[in-house]
């Protein structure tokens, strides 16, 4: 049937494919998303850029000279046109000659006159005030207490505030950095570090180098006082790995399994790490989770604290997820915005894998059902695929880590990581698109994957399964089997079509065996047989067991059936989606529910079930009048796994008095939160008894003070009129956004402002940290709904420096 469409979401069009067979078959269209090119055009090919900067601090000033050197692409070229946000140029020369240029607020033209193939250079000599990609936190604290840093962000495209440059990821370039600081002060920047010398003026001059070319947003540097630990891998690389000076206890908690990560890639990709030196730095107030510059990450310090902190934020995950795009998006680069999901779904991916080896098969199992979860849950918005530009966060790290599990699960390991070698060596710093990933596996293991591509990445939606299952025979043979019938009923358009997949059916019978086969499923309904050699009843059955293919599934399972999967399901991920069944069946009796919630908690080893199982227990208080369940929830909070507690402690509302003396050891707990919250459980449910606690937890600060902030606001609300004062400390420009929050917060829930308080709000309402300047925005707005609170920002935002701030402000409180 012929169909017709209109654009969706702007950018849509229709590819039609007429297929016409020798009988007179109807024409087809296939309909896919065509996503065109954002790629930039360029008329120079930037091969070498030398970088030299100076800094004024506190005025946020930078005064820099960048020489680039280039190749014409065209015949003649009589202009360049790089980006730059509000430079001021002082001068612009290729070798002795001055050149013409012009400026505008995000671009400096310079204009001359060059022919393909004479190379050139031009320097500029230039000064700027950036906005955004280089920024300056704790120079603004005038007590001195707040590490003063500077670092860099330059993804997508804001190294440009920073330094007039070409910034676009399909022209990769050799650059070198020097950096003129006080010598009190670690620089870091990418490459090598090729020199260090001292001035007679209190700087130094860092001079660091790259020997291979690499995209323009991935420039940076960071200065910050720091102390260095030097590890080696395997194969020889050198890591320094970068921690607060006055903290070298933080260094092993934060960078635990740092140089078996290294080697674990370069195992697994068959490339070798392809820079000649790894480094990672903690930054503050950073505006992101971390960031994979090249041969330099940079993360936020909130990764970074004593073996207490790392239980409560650990940055192995993050410090495996950056490491993986030294391959995937540095050595590797996008081509243009569409390819995005070339670095990310790798880098999502590949920790997975690092989790498997080091962890164990079943954190493997619940990092894919997070990402499975994040995935359906952004297909409820709308049924964009993983290669629009709109797709968002969702698909373009967890869907599409998704995909590479299944890519992988239907080529086989050993195919899959051979073509992953393949395509990393045909585009050694080089650029790429998708289809470049997907030739890969034609050329190295001689696989067509054209339907897997199309399906999973440029069109949209998942798979929805209805299944169901019956025993059959023959009644000539009294041969068995049992009957899967499969039905695909998600939404089944034009942009979307049925699924193909292989998927595996597993068949377990009362006696212990089990049968197994592995079926493709692309028609609207399907029958599939799984043999009953021996003619037993099922105990239970499973669809794609394991959870490999992202879908939903409605698959209908007795009690009975599903009891026996939570018992005897081989993989953990089964056991925990039938418990997680069973929970959710609001006839099972109270009895039963207890018994088997028990039982599984006792039996299980994974964090994920027993978690569930406890949280089940906690909230459900008809169950609480069990013997057995009491003791599995006192237990539960001394633990020897954490995450255990973490789940007991936050599904805790309120504290009966058998639970007390539990929850009073558990104010001892080597988790920072989970003292935290205990202490707020504790404190309101025996307000008598606030204080006395809050003085055992006295000495602990915890990371970014949230335990001594959670004490601070207890004693408040216990008529301490000096602990409004230490609160609205730490809700100033002395402190990381974090601490931050977590002051304004607290100074929120006991709904109390002064002057002094609405300044800071209004100074992090305007902070480049939009996480903070969020919580301040939302906090100004809860205190000043209030006529008491209102007129301090009103007389506060006369302070503001700039005019556009009074302006949004005054929207903000008509």
């Amino acid at each position: 049937m012929m169909r017709s469409f209109i654009s969706f979401f702007g950018i849509i069009t229709v590819a039609i494919s007429v297929l016409i067979g020798q009988t007179a078959e109807p024409e087809r269209i296939v309909a896919r998303y065509q996503l065109p090119s954002t790629e930039r055009e360029r008329v120079v090919d930037f091969e070498r850029i030398r970088i030299e900067v100076r800094f004024e601090p506190e005025r946020t000033r930078v005064t820099g000279r960048v020489v680039h050197s280039f190749i014409p692409l065209r015949t003649r070229v009589d202009s360049i046109v790089l980006d730059g946000v509000r430079m001021s140029i002082r001068s612009i020369r290729s070798g002795s000659r001055e050149l013409t240029y012009r400026t505008t607020d995000s671009t400096v033209v310079i204009y001359g006159s060059w022919r393909y193939p004479q190379r050139d250079s031009v320097a500029i000599e230039y000064e700027c005030m950036p906005q955004r990609g280089l920024y300056f936190p704790g120079w603004d604290d005038s007590t001195g207490k707040k590490r003063k840093q500077i670092w860099t962000q330059g993804q997508p495209f804001d190294t440009r505030h920073w330094v007039p440059i070409y910034d676009y990821p399909n022209d990769k370039a050799i650059t070198e950095t020097v950096i003129t600081f006080d010598t009190s002060y670690y620089v870091l920047s990418n490459g090598a570090l090729r020199s260090r010398s001292v001035n007679g003026d209190g700087t130094a001059t860092w001079h660091y180098a790259m020997t291979k070319p690499h995209a323009t947003y991935l420039i940076m540097l960071a200065i910050g006082k720091y102390g260095v630990s030097e590890r080696r891998t395997r194969s020889g690389l050198p890591l320094r790995l970068l921690y607060y000076a006055d903290q070298p206890d933080w260094a092993e908690p934060t960078y635990r399994y740092s140089a078996e990560m290294v080697d674990f890639l370069d195992s697994l990709l068959g490339v070798t790490f392809p820079w000649e030196s790894y480094a990672q730095v903690p930054v503050q107030d950073y505006i992101a989770g971390a960031m994979e510059n090249t041969t330099a990450t940079v993360f936020g310090d909130f990764f970074h604290g004593d073996s207490r902190a790392a239980l409560d934020r650990s940055y192995v995950g993050v410090n495996m997820h950056e490491l993986t795009h030294q391959w995937f998006g540095d050595f590797i680069t996008q081509r243009d915005e569409r390819s995005i999901w070339l670095h990310e779904s790798f880098a999502t991916f590949y920790p997975k894998l690092f989790f498997q080896r080091f962890f164990g098969d079943d954190h493997y199992q619940w990092m894919r059902r997070g990402e499975q979860n994040a995935a359906l849950g952004a297909a409820q918005n709308n049924s964009l695929p993983i290669l629009h530009r709109q797709s968002g966060t969702a698909r373009i790290y967890s869907k599409g880590s998704a995909v590479l599990d299944m890519l992988m699960d239907v080529v086989g390991e050993e195919h899959f990581h051979r073509a992953i070698t393949h395509y990393l060596r045909s585009h050694v710093y080089g650029t790429v698109e998708t289809r470049d990933f997907e030739n890969a596996f034609a050329d190295a293991v001689g696989m067509n994957l054209s339907w897997f591509f199309d399906q999973w990445l440029y069109r949209g939606g998942e798979p929805s399964y209805r299944v169901h299952y019956a025993p059959v025979s023959d009644p000539q043979t009294g041969q068995q089997w049992i009957e899967f019938t499969v039905e695909q009923i998600q939404v089944h358009d034009a942009l979307q079509l049925l699924f193909r997949m292989p998927i595996r059916f597993q068949v377990h019978y009362r006696d212990g065996s089990s049968e197994q086969v592995r079926v493709w499923i692309a028609d609207r309904t399907e029958k599939v047989r799984v043999p009953n050699p021996r003619k037993q009843q099922v105990a239970f059955a499973l669809f794609d067991p394991g959870s490999v293919i992202l879908k939903r599934v409605d698959f209908p399972k007795s009690t009975a059936e599903l009891i026996e999967q939570t018992r005897r399901a081989p993989l953990m991920i089964d056991r925990y989606d039938a418990l997680e069944a069973l929970i959710a069946d609001s006839t099972l009796d109270d009895s039963l529910l207890a018994r088997l919630l028990v039982e599984r908690f006792s039996a299980e080893r994974f964090y994920a079930i027993r978690s569930l199982a406890i949280r089940t227990l906690m909230r459900r208080q008809s169950l609480h009048r069990f013997a057995d369940v009491r003791a599995v929830i006192s237990g539960a909070f001394h633990d020897s796994d954490i995450e255990v507690r973490r789940a007991a402690v936050t599904a805790l509302r309120t504290v009966p008095d058998w639970l007390r003396r539990d929850l009073e050891i558990a104010l001892s707990d080597s988790s920072y939160q989970i003292a935290a919250t205990v202490l707020e459980r504790l404190s309101t449910a025996y307000p008598d008894r606030a204080l006395g606690y809050v003085n055992r937890l006295d000495g602990c600060a915890g990371a970014h003070y949230r335990v001594r902030i959670t004490c601070e606001r207890i004693r408040a609300e216990h008529g301490d009129s000096t602990a409004y004062a230490r609160l609205v400390d730490f809700a100033s420009p002395r402190y990381e956004f974090i601490t931050r929050d977590l002051a304004i917060n607290a100074l929120r829930t006991l709904n109390w402002c002064n002057p002094t308080l609405a300044r800071y709000l209004l100074g992090a309402r305007f902070h480049f940290n939009q996480r903070l300047a969020t919580v301040a925005q939302d906090a100004i707005g809860f205190f000043a709904r209030q006529s008491k609170y209102r007129s301090l920002f009103l007389q506060a935002a006369s302070g503001l420096p700039h005019r556009w701030q009074r302006e949004q402000l005054e929207q903000q409180l008509p």
